[in-house]
């Protein structure tokens, strides 16, 4: 991808995800990676982030995730009464004990958990509830692409090359869930339908900025990277959605 190419994919984030922080939900910060994020508990659907550790100076918690991602790790910093520095996304709390239990995230390591559905459809009517219901499968299909690929580069069951093709397919398919909805909220003024196309053009910028040209190390630290922005956004658009 062309840096050019790049710059513009981030950019479209950082708006899609800037509109969520005028309605107090979550902020993003220059690419950063800093966002404020809320651990929700209440929803059925979750997700388990699995944190390094808490800091309270903050250029510590950059200091560390950097050190993480040289390692292959997220290296996600979570701004909220300390920053917390996060390793890796996980949909199965088990998944996530078991590298906990395993030492496999070092001393003061733990477990956070992130609430991610189920996500309310009854905003829409008829045919737009039914496009929204559908749109919304876009998280599962960005969250398994990122999830696998880079569990697959780490294990060497897929190569760089693999990897590249499967971020294809899966940009395909969220860009094709992207486009029906769109067309299905044509005529809508809800500025819920407004919310969902904007999770579905973040998603696609996330897979943009997946980083698959600089070795593994570097692909499945991007790739989790992402994964991580993918699980707060989702948890913000439940939010907005489910209000």
């Amino acid at each position: 991808m062309l840096k050019s190419d790049r710059q513009n994919a981030l950019a479209v984030a950082a708006v899609a995800l800037c509109f969520m922080l005028t309605l107090g939900l979550c902020y993003f910060l220059g690419g950063e990676g800093f966002l404020l994020a809320f651990n929700q508990s209440e929803a059925e659907v979750k997700c388990y982030l699995l944190c390094s550790g808490a800091y309270e100076n903050t250029e510590l918690a950059r200091a560390a995730a950097e050190l993480v991602k040289s390692r292959g790790g997220a290296g996600y910093v979570i701004l909220g009464e300390t920053a917390e520095v996060v390793l890796a996304a996980y949909a199965s709390e088990e998944d996530a004990y078991a590298v906990l239990d395993g030492g496999g995230a070092g001393v003061g390591a733990y477990v956070k958990e992130i609430a991610v559905g189920d996500v309310a459809t009854d905003w829409a009517d008829g045919e737009l509830r039914d496009a929204a219901e559908r749109a919304l499968g876009y998280y599962d299909v960005t969250f398994d692409f990122l999830y696998q690929t880079a569990n697959g580069l780490t294990s060497s069951e897929l190569t760089l090359a693999d990897a590249r093709t499967r971020l294809a397919v899966c940009r395909s398919r969220v860009e094709e869930m992207r486009g029906a909805f769109s067309a299905a909220a044509a005529d809508s003024a809800d500025a819920r339908a407004t919310e969902l196309k904007l999770a579905l053009v973040t998603a696609l910028a996330l897979l943009e900025n997946a980083d698959l040209s600089h070795g593994t190390t570097q692909a499945v630290s991007s790739l989790r990277y992402q994964c991580v922005q993918l699980v707060l956004s989702r948890s913000a658009l439940m939010s907005v959605l489910n209000a």
